[in-house]
């Protein structure tokens, strides 16, 4: 169990940094931008009220093969490390049913916001799956 573990986190670091190679290439900042979005249950989450703790972003959609892969390790990490102060967010850029009844199927444990292009641009999303991790 331990030895997945590691390759998860492995592969999400080796992920991490193409993406930030990737940024660096084509001039983008890598600043974390600060954002308020509503929870497909209502809830507001403001992102620098988050301070201290490890984020991990998901931009996501239910209709995306390689994001509906990722969605259980997401889950077995959040399950792992919530207790330690890891966050997951997963901000489904579409409409809010469909993530709904998503998450209500999959029983993803996590919050899942409806974003918009705003937080999406501020984040350099130019594709599904965008994974932003942000340390303390």
């Amino acid at each position: 169990m331990i030895k997945n573990l590691w390759k998860i986190v492995f592969i999400l670091l080796i992920f991490f940094v193409v993406c930030k190679a990737k940024d660096q290439e084509q001039g983008k900042t890598t600043n974390n931008r600060d954002f308020t979005l509503t929870t497909i249950d209502n809830e507001e989450i403001t992102l620098s009220k988050l301070k201290g703790k490890v984020v991990l972003i998901d931009f996501w959609t239910t209709w995306c093969p390689p994001c509906k892969n990722s969605i259980p390790v997401f889950t077995k990490l959040y399950n792992k490390f919530h207790e330690q102060g890891f966050i997951v967010l997963g901000i489904g850029l579409e409409e809010k049913t469909p993530l709904e009844n998503y998450r209500n199927q999959h029983n993803i444990p996590y919050p899942i916001l409806i974003g918009n292009k705003e937080v999406a641009r501020a984040y350099g999303v130019q594709g599904i799956p965008h994974i932003v991790i942000i340390d303390k």
